[in-house]
């Protein structure tokens, strides 16, 4: 009978860790970033590049017209 109280002990520390680290994914996935978050930041971090290569662009331009 103590292996049949060993295994129901084991069984409720294995309950308890799945239920700490459901509760930990609960609170932490809202803040992971979504397709559509990435899809966003993707696209401002190209406008970026090419907005900074035009301003290069006219900068040498403007360095080269003098």
């Amino acid at each position: 009978m103590a292996s049949v109280g060993k295994t129901l002990q084991q069984e409720s520390s294995v309950l308890e860790r799945v239920t700490r680290v459901e509760t930990i994914v609960d609170e932490v996935l809202p803040h992971f970033a979504t397709k559509a978050d990435m899809e966003r930041q993707t696209r401002l971090l190209v406008m970026w590049m090419i907005a900074t290569q035009i301003a290069l662009a006219a900068l040498i331009l403007t360095v080269l017209g003098n």
